[in-house]
């Protein structure tokens, strides 16, 4: 496929985005517009401060750029928020799986590619591809989202939402990231996180990134710092807020493969704000 198709989401002449369809008959206009209408790629460069210790690309602008793009990719097509009786309608994360095969590297260039594979009643599956600067894939990401009342903080039914609104944008395919059932029995790191102003996100709670933050400077340094995380999923329960104090449980259940539960008190009982498990 050559990169006059997708002009004007700035893709890479190389990258190939048939894997997206099922059926793939030719390149009229029609090809093209379903093409555009579904799936937006970002092109971004790693710079001197996107970077960790290690030259790597670091979590926190990796996981930005994956709901920054989510939130454009729904944007663009009107559905990145919704009122009803005037009250706002919000999307949020539920659950992230993170599988990276190589790296970017400070200066390099890399593209994050984005689709809904689909939806349900109160959940979307949405699916990236993280290229590299020759339009190899290099990464693969599943997000699930909700969207929320933002005053009972309950999920709604998307079809009472949008109604058929959001068929137009699904683009199934193949891609798949398993999910796993998480458990943390003994742990063997104990700790606490209290936070902090700048721990919260627009919708005043503790930005979904920085609880992938807060378990690998859970981590002894050596680790993060000589190796790199090749798979993270993350499952988001219960919000944080400003002045929580947050304890992070973490078990290494293989050599290289931890698990990992973040638990808070409310109301004098524990409440289980997010588990993860994630290997080097």
């Amino acid at each position: 496929m050559q990169s006059y198709i997708f002009s004007h989401i700035n893709t890479l002449p190389d990258a190939d985005y048939s894997r997206f369809f099922c059926k793939i008959v030719s390149r009229n206009s029609t090809f093209i517009y379903v093409m555009q209408d579904k799936i937006d790629t970002y092109t971004h460069v790693v710079g001197p401060f996107d970077t960790d210790c290690s030259h790597r690309l670091s979590w926190n602008v990796l996981g930005t750029r994956i709901l920054s793009a989510a939130t454009s990719h729904a944007r663009r097509r009107g559905f990145d928020t919704f009122e009803k009786d005037g009250v706002p309608y919000l999307w949020v994360l539920s659950r992230m799986v993170i599988e990276i095969d190589r790296w970017p590297m400070v200066n390099e260039t890399y593209q994050l590619t984005t689709w809904i594979k689909n939806y349900y009643r109160y959940f979307t599956d949405r699916y990236f591809y993280l290229h590299d600067g020759e339009g190899n894939i290099i990464g693969r990401v599943l997000t699930i989202w909700a969207m929320i009342d933002s005053e009972t903080r309950m999920p709604a039914e998307l079809r009472e939402l949008f109604g058929d609104g959001l068929d137009r944008y699904v683009c199934p395919d193949d891609t798949e990231l398993k999910r796993s059932r998480i458990r943390v029995n003994r742990p063997d790191i104990q700790t606490t996180r209290h936070t902090f102003y700048s721990d919260l996100d627009t919708n005043n709670h503790v930005n979904s990134i920085k609880y992938i933050e807060f378990l690998l400077d859970a981590l002894p340094p050596t680790l993060p710092t000589s190796k790199a995380v090749r798979r993270i999923e993350m499952e988001y329960c219960a919000e944080s807020y400003v002045d929580d104090t947050l304890s992070i449980n973490i078990e290494e259940t293989d050599p290289l493969h931890y698990n990992a539960e973040i638990t808070k008190l409310l109301n004098g009982k524990t409440v289980t704000v997010c588990r993860s498990s994630f290997m080097f």
